[in-house]
């Protein structure tokens, strides 16, 4: 198996003295396919309606993978080519184990899904040959083995076929469960489940911070915590640009959605790529006219603004978001502990800056449930 890995690799990648055009080609596919299939999945879901909650479902499974995908490289730890001396690193891109891959996990994860779906096996299609493309483009710039991409696709179709059981599983016990979820969304639709969801996130951040000098792959640059931030925020984004609320306008939504794609840029560090720095400052200049338009709406409508806190669940929940803003932002301001020699309180100081983080597009998710939930206020 090593000898054909080797074999292929050869065969697929540029090496050290690739063709500019193919390189160029395969680089702008390894760093760009996520966000061009996002964009292409966040179409799907604007012209399909009725699909939208199993689109939603295939982003939540492509974020299951991701979160296991690293920690089974991390057990592992096989390294990616260009540390083994076998090709430069075309793309920047961290030394950490690169089996299974996580692009190939999930994207092959959202391809099956959406296959499984007859209304969206065209967009299935669309996710599967963007995942083929993907991996043999990481391979090509070398920061993949061909078994890595292999090893992904099979994470996804294992990942994929758990997801059908559970849902034959469901089905079977709808009537069951029925009444288990009613009270689930009842507890999700109050005003304390923000506060709630901060604490649990809190008291994560907290176990982390203290087995952190032992684990320090959790939080480490395009991690565990930052990868899955980024594909929440995505989530969340799409959420807002899908799902209609009655409290918000178009454009409202339009907005919210540019600044949580502004967050999720910074989180995949675009700022920091010399191909992708135009690009960032983009999205941030679009985010900030967002940000703005967002403010003098508020402002317009501060007369209603306390009967819209007594009144709706989701205000607490944008009011904590703001909270947890700030302590991220102060958080961020404080020096990084260094690789060796850091105290226990500046690693869980790091801890709750990145779990911190974290919990932020998962609050702007539980605001959409809990306006949908809202009755009278949302549809």
């Amino acid at each position: 198996m090593h000898a054909l890995n080797l074999t292929l690799f050869d065969a697929l990648a540029a090496g050290f003295s690739p063709s500019p055009a193919w390189l160029r080609f395969a680089s702008a596919i390894a760093v760009g396919s996520s966000w061009a299939c996002a964009a292409a999945l966040a179409w799907i879901g604007w012209r399909r309606a009725p699909e939208r909650l199993h689109l939603l479902a295939a982003v939540a499974a492509g974020g299951a993978a991701s979160l296991i995908s690293h920690e089974v490289a991390a057990a592992i730890g096989m390294p990616r080519p260009f540390v083994l001396g076998l090709s430069p690193p075309h793309v920047p891109h961290g030394v950490r184990a690169g089996l299974p891959s996580t692009h190939a996990s999930v994207m092959f994860t959202m391809a099956f899904v959406l296959l499984g779906r007859r209304p969206l096996r065209d967009a299935g299609l669309l996710m599967l040959g963007a995942a083929l493309l993907t991996g043999w483009a990481r391979i090509h710039v070398g920061i993949h083995f061909p078994l890595d991409i292999a090893a992904g696709a099979l994470l996804a179709a294992t990942l994929a076929t758990g997801l059908l059981g559970l849902r034959l599983l469901l089905a079977r016990g709808a009537p069951q469960l029925a009444g288990m979820g009613a009270a689930a969304l009842r507890l999700f639709a109050g005003s304390a489940a923000a506060p709630c969801v901060v604490l649990v996130f809190a008291a994560a951040a907290a176990w982390i911070g203290l087995r952190l000098p032992h684990a320090p792959v959790l939080l480490e640059e395009n991690g565990p915590i930052e990868l899955g931030t980024m594909q929440l925020y995505l989530a969340a984004a799409l959420c807002f640009l899908l799902v209609r609320v009655r409290a918000l306008s178009r454009l409202d939504r339009s907005a919210i959605c540019a600044v949580l794609l502004a967050l999720a840029a910074r989180e995949a560090d675009w700022h920091l790529a010399p191909s992708g720095a135009k690009a960032a400052w983009a999205v941030f200049a679009a985010s900030a006219a967002a940000a703005a338009w967002l403010a003098a709406r508020a402002w317009a409508q501060r007369p209603a603004l306390g009967i819209w806190l007594r009144r709706c669940p989701e205000a607490a929940t944008w009011l904590t978001f703001l909270v947890v803003v700030s302590t991220a932002v102060m958080l961020d301001q404080m020096p990084a502990p260094p690789a060796t020699g850091a105290t226990l309180r500046a690693h869980v100081a790091l801890s709750f800056e990145e779990v911190l983080e974290l919990v932020l597009p998962v609050l702007a998710l539980l605001a959409v449930l809990q306006a949908r939930l809202g009755a009278g206020r949302g549809v």
